[in-house]
This record gives structure tokens, sequence and C-alpha cells, in this order.
């Protein structure tokens, strides 16, 4: 643990041995009073969990023509609708071109649509933005 986070913590754990003193929740005995009214303190611990998050690259307009086009395209007769059927926790990679050896240009996330116009050497989808996509990761059906 480095010299700052171990600071930290310590300066931490003398505040809250601080606030137990004299409260009886904390094993204390809560001190006696010779006044009529009492005070009272209430500590109240919140531990809020969050998951983590997953930014997912927005698409928008045409590709950049940054590839070279070097496969071949085959339109579809109309744009299709997919979603995306990764396992739970998993993402699909969207590529700048028709196989694994293009740039990773974002992911997407299980159930999630996509509209596809293309296919290209066999089994990519190239999508209405011109990114590509697997069809061994897209159904017809929204997955469970």
């Amino acid at each position: 643990m480095n010299r700052k986070r171990f600071t930290t913590a310590l300066i931490a754990a003398m505040m809250v041995g601080a606030l137990c003193l004299g409260i009886a929740a904390c094993g204390g005995k809560t001190p006696e009073t010779s006044n009529t009214e009492t005070e009272t303190s209430e500590i109240t611990t919140t531990t809020t969990t969050t998951a983590p998050t997953t930014t997912l690259t927005e698409y928008s307009g045409p590709r950049p023509n940054t590839e070279e086009v070097t496969w071949k395209e085959t339109q579809l007769e109309a744009p299709a609708t997919y979603y995306v059927k990764v396992s739970k926790g998993e993402f699909l990679n969207v590529r700048s071109g028709p196989g694994t050896k293009y740039e990773k240009v974002g992911t997407l996330t299980r159930g999630q649509s996509v509209t596809v116009v293309a296919r290209a050497n066999g089994i990519w989808y190239k999508t209405q933005d011109g990114y590509f996509i697997s069809e061994t990761y897209l159904s017809g059906k929204i997955p469970n």
C-alpha cells in the first residue's frame, strides 16, 4: 500500500474511533449529564455499491474512408435489423473492415440492435454507418 493511501486510511480510522468514544453503540458508555436536556447524536453509515459502467462508442454518419476497400460487398435488398447475441457481460467488437485483422472501433452489448445494409467476405455484415460486425454474434430475435 503506498504511503498516501496508508495515511488516509489511518486518519479515517482515527476519526471513526474518535466518534465512537462515549457512544453506547460502539461499546463505550454514554456520559452522564447534569442538564435536564439531553443531546442526541446519530451516526448514519451509508454504503453505496455501484455497478461498473461501460461506455459504448457512439456511431454516427458514414465511416471515414481510412481503409482501402479490398473486400467484396453484396448489398442487401433492404436494410435489416439484428440483435447482438453475446453472453451476458460480454461485448461484440465493431471493426473498421470485415475481419479481425481490422481495427476495433467500438463495442456493442447483448441485445443491442444494429441495422445492416450489406454482407462482406461471407460472414461479416456492414452496418448502415459503414462499420463491420460478425454475423456469428447476431440474431433476428432479441436474446433473453
